[in-house]
């Protein structure tokens, strides 16, 4: 039974030209690394969102504390 996954990004594109997909930078084009590999962020879309939710957490840790003195000073 063959193998219902068989087509990958990996490998050669299907004209049969390698240089198909390669960048004038030198870095190699999607068709030359697996697909879940291909569909991770690079690095600076990580660095956005990590700070992204540093902020956030930031900004709840606050809230929380307010409310914290806020009961204390009730008391």
């Amino acid at each position: 039974m063959p193998d219902p996954n068989s087509r990958t990004d990996a490998g050669p594109p299907a004209g049969g030209s390698p240089s198909g997909d390669s960048d004038a930078d030198g870095e190699s084009g999607l068709r030359d690394r697996p697909a879940l590999l291909a569909a991770t962020p690079g690095t600076d879309a990580v660095l956005d969102q990590l700070r992204t939710l540093a902020v956030l957490a930031g900004l709840l840790v606050l809230l929380v504390t307010l409310i914290a003195v806020e009961l204390l000073v009730r008391i």
